[in-house]
């Protein structure tokens, strides 16, 4: 599977396809931007799209579907978890800011927990969103 990815990557590149600074989100391997102007991930087949945060003035990627909803009840769906999945974003850099200068043991064991519990979240919002 690693062999298939880097020759699509290399093929891409012959292509005229350029390579991103930037790794995905999901499978945190090199986005790639088409002659169209459309970044994506070769390895999830995914669209990217770089959104920056209204609060921050860091930027973050956030996956697209390549799905079409088709009602408005898929549309609210994405809508909330998308609302979500920033206000978990939010309160991952919150954390991670808090935690950078801890040195309680005890804090720090339970910063770390609150952090796999938002990244456990995160995960199935993303999959909850690929059966939509």
């Amino acid at each position: 599977m690693v062999n298939e990815n880097i020759k699509k990557m290399a093929d891409l590149l012959r292509s005229g396809s350029t390579m991103l600074n930037m790794a995905c989100p999901i499978c945190n391997n090199p986005t790639f931007r088409n002659k169209n102007g459309i970044i994506f991930c070769p390895t999830c087949n995914r669209k990217v799209l770089i959104a920056t945060s209204q609060n921050h003035s860091n930027e973050r990627t956030e996956i697209l579907h390549n799905k079409e909803p088709g009602t408005n009840n898929q549309n609210k769906q994405i809508e909330i978890l998308s609302l979500l999945q920033d206000v978990l974003f939010e309160k991952l850099e919150m954390i991670t800011d808090k935690l950078k200068n801890e040195t309680h043991l005890q804090l720090i064991e339970t910063y770390t927990k609150m952090l796999l519990n938002l990244l456990d979240l995160l995960n199935k919002i993303s999959v909850k969103r690929d059966k939509l």
